[in-house]
């Protein structure tokens, strides 16, 4: 009897001692796998605070604007959503194994201190700041250092600094003034409307054709190039002080998109172009070639207005 009872203490002591050991691969195992850097739930993350030593840059969502688009905060301008979830989709792809560094002494050779980040990226959702992490120097191509704000261990990631540029501009969403779907375009001296699939002159511009009742045909390219210059509207920049454009000139142009009725100025200033739309007190730059087809079209379809005048009376 006593022999049976050794026996299964010995096989008991055998068993806690296989499971021991399995527990300790099994940890062992996990330990090896790659991890999350930031474990957040990505799914709430509405503001983004991107700072740099040429400053901070903050997106964020808003309720004011369509689902799921971002902002630049603070100017009221859309982001390029695109760009803005490609680069929280690739934070939140991080995964990281052994750390290159665990102490605080490290930080500064690493550039993922405080005072010498790259970048440093604040993740938000709502008022709760969900993690932070600090960007360093590049170890190799497409490689670069990070630290988990709050963390001393510093590891070797896959991303760019490309992929986190520092300024506004950068964010910028550069079509937010193009128009598209345009219905109607009245200039100082003209006025068309869009009829089905042509143009005509409204009934209160004097008429450029020799039968008013008549698609535009004789301008119609130039027509064409205009409404291609307002849906390909690209701006540049955004003028923090602005200059004083009343000596400069100026092209005016109502335009209706759909619902939508908006008065744009374009001006050329001292060999600089900035254009201003009527729904947004912010000043902009363009392209001096996109001034010059918008200002060339509207002259073009005014002279070819004034030379069927003339031609009408000839007649």
């Amino acid at each position: 009897m006593n022999t049976k009872t050794a026996l299964s203490g010995l096989l008991a002591i055998q068993l806690i001692i296989i499971a021991g050991l399995w527990w300790y691969a099994q940890n062992q195992s996990n330990s090896n796998l790659p991890q999350a850097l930031l474990d957040i739930h990505w799914e709430n993350v509405d503001k983004v605070t991107i700072t740099s030593e040429t400053g901070t840059v903050s997106l964020g969502q808003s309720k004011s604007i369509d689902d799921g688009e971002w902002q630049l905060l603070g100017d009221g301008l859309l982001a390029q959503s695109d760009k803005v979830n490609a680069l929280l989709e690739k934070l939140e792809q991080l995964r990281v194994k052994w750390p290159v560094a665990t102490n605080q002494t490290s930080h500064s050779r690493f550039e993922v201190d405080q005072k010498n980040a790259q970048r440093r990226i604040a993740i938000h959702s709502g008022e709760n700041l969900l993690g932070e992490i600090l960007i360093g120097s590049s170890p190799g191509l497409k490689q670069l250092h990070i630290r988990k704000a709050g963390s001393d261990q510093v590891y070797v990631v896959e991303l760019e600094l490309a992929d986190i540029p520092p300024k506004t501009t950068d964010w910028l969403d550069r079509s937010l003034l193009a128009a598209n779907n345009v219905g109607r375009i009245e200039g100082a001296d003209f006025v068309l409307v869009k009829s089905g699939a042509s143009w005509q002159l409204s009934h209160k511009s004097p008429s450029i054709l020799k039968n008013q009742a008549n698609p535009v045909t004789e301008n119609q390219q130039e027509i064409e190039n205009l409404l291609s210059s307002l849906k390909k509207l690209r701006v540049t920049g955004l003028v923090k002080d602005k200059p004083d454009l009343a000596e400069g000139h100026a092209v005016k142009l109502d335009v209706i998109s759909g619902d939508n009725r908006w008065r744009y100025t374009f001006h050329e200033n001292n060999g600089q172009h900035f254009v201003q739309r009527n729904d947004r007190n912010t000043l902009f730059t363009f392209a001096k070639s996109d001034y010059e087809e918008i200002a060339q079209s509207s002259q073009l379809i005014v002279d070819s207005q004034e030379k069927q005048k003339v031609e009408d009376k000839e007649g």
